[in-house]
């Protein structure tokens, strides 16, 4: 048993230095340094998966199955499912050769720099040859990995275990039918704020968020990237990102506070006396962006939290009431409009870009469709479900950064989310009725993050992600609720 411990604490080590190094390419790391970069990730994703798929580890799981067997441990059952998780991600790994690894590794590490620079020159041209090959390779690990309708199905189930895209077809059409009457009904309202804001202000402000919310500075810190995303190299090592736009702070802003949902989740189940374990991790992307929405729309978008901080961002951003009233920068924040870009979009249109992204990476892993048709795709998509009119591949097929990563599976996981979100949230609420109190007087959003400790945190992988959700809410996963909180922040505005 100590020597699978051991094992697995030198295994999540490797994954944590992965971890480090994507982060400095994104961040910190000089241009010029990405091949050397590639080289280096790629070689320690190739070490990783050899040392996961390897002899040793086998051997070391059968060590441990023979415990729990002959012995009577206190976490007997946490050790069963820790098995159980090991030997399914196992197998799962034991379909990609290390070489197949190593060159999946190196091609999207270099595909980040090419897709950076394609969106910088609104060029998809320059971007599609790379796309090609990234897309080659994915078709050709879901048929290694196996699958018994479609080949997504094969890539989703790495991000979202037991989800099927005939199943997320159904859910998304009724979705998307709940959402447009709420899109057509909401009013847009104005940006209220009146002149740039610099970020040296915005960033001022947006350092005080991650530790008020329970993200301790010491374990974390906020920078700049093109993308805002969140990672974790260790236990008390959480690095968030976000992006800045003078016009636009509060896109920011709303960046710190989902990624910060993100950095809290893992930080809490870092938390669990069994760290590392392969128990102790996400359970699944969908729950995983369930924390980042809680926290960016149940609470950012509220009430209670902008009366709690409005007063401290006009001092930071250098702006009196007067000139930025309450009322029309809450109507902003909850506005709901017809935009472009999804990372700018509202909490309301938000799945309706998701489910466009699902339509199209399905299609194209199915070899419906080709790489060289995705823009003329994307925008007679965008002018059919947002009547908008694509100007170029910046603000179209090249706007977000997933598909340079190999990450087909993984925008549904966003949609997700937001249905866990809410549900959640509801349910939280109906125990602890005084928490809008609680924000709106004292900044103090303990009860929350000690309700999503006990009840999503500290479960890690113990349960699958449909079951977390029933257990912890009473009933399986409902986009009723989601519904039901979009509606009443319509209402609120009117």
């Amino acid at each position: 048993m100590e020597s699978f411990k051991k094992f697995w604490k030198d295994y999540s080590t490797i994954g944590d230095i992965i971890s480090l190094l994507h982060w400095d390419s994104e961040v910190m790391m000089p241009e010029d340094a990405r091949s050397e970069r590639g080289d280096q990730i790629a070689y320690l994703s190739s070490l990783s998966h050899k040392m996961f798929t390897g002899d040793e580890c086998a051997k070391l799981i059968d060590e441990y199955n023979n415990y729990l067997e002959k012995n009577l441990p206190i976490n007997k059952e946490f050790g069963k499912r820790e098995m159980l998780i090991l030997e399914r991600d196992r197998n799962r790994a034991l379909k990609l050769s290390s070489e197949f690894v190593e060159k999946f590794a190196r091609l999207t590490n270099f595909a980040h720099g090419v897709w950076a620079e394609a969106k910088k020159e609104k060029d998809f041209k320059k971007f599609e040859p790379t796309l090609n090959k990234i897309v080659d390779m994915s078709i050709e690990m879901a048929d290694k990995y196996g699958y018994a309708n479609e080949p997504y199905d094969a890539l989703l189930e790495g991000y979202e275990y037991g989800e099927k895209a005939s199943d997320l077809e159904i859910l998304f059409k009724s979705l998307k039918n709940s959402l447009i009457p709420l899109i057509n009904e909401a009013k847009s309202y104005p940006n209220p704020f009146k002149k740039e804001v610099s970020q040296e202000f915005q960033n001022s402000f947006n350092q005080k968020l991650p530790s008020i919310l329970g993200l301790p500075n010491t374990s974390s810190r906020l920078d700049i990237s093109l993308h805002p995303f969140s990672t974790g190299m260790g236990a008390k090592d959480k690095r968030i990102t976000t992006r800045y736009q003078l016009e636009d702070p509060i896109s920011s802003i709303f960046g710190v506070l989902h990624e910060t949902g993100h950095a809290l989740y893992e930080f809490g189940l870092a938390s669990m006396k069994e760290y590392p374990s392969p128990v102790v991790s996400a359970v699944s992307l969908g729950v995983h962006e369930s924390q980042s929405r809680l926290w960016e729309n149940q609470v950012g978008r509220s009430r209670a939290f902008w009366d709690y901080f409005y007063p401290t961002m006009l001092k930071e951003f250098s702006i009196y009431h007067y000139d930025l009233p309450f009322d029309d920068f809450y109507k902003f924040i909850n506005s709901v409009n017809k935009t472009k870009i999804r990372v700018e979009s509202d909490q309301v249109t938000y799945n309706l870009h998701i489910i466009l992204r699902f339509e199209i990476e399905r299609d194209l892993i199915s070899k419906k469709i080709k790489v060289s048709d995705l823009p003329e795709i994307w925008n007679a998509k965008m002018e059919e479900s947002f009547g908008v009119k694509i100007e170029n591949d910046a603000e179209g097929v090249l706007q977000d950064v997933h598909w340079s990563g190999g990450a087909f599976g993984y925008f549904p996981t966003y949609t997700l989310g937001n249905i866990y979100s809410a549900q959640l949230f509801n349910q939280f609420f109906s125990t602890h009725q005084s928490f809008w109190d609680d924000v709106s007087k004292r900044g103090d959003f303990s009860s929350l993050k000690n309700w999503l400790n006990k009840n999503v945190y500290q479960k890690g992988r113990l349960l699958e992600p449909k079951e977390l959700i029933k257990q912890a809410t009473g009933e399986e996963p409902n986009s009723e609720y989601l519904i039901k909180y979009l509606k009443s922040k319509i209402q609120e505005l009117e």
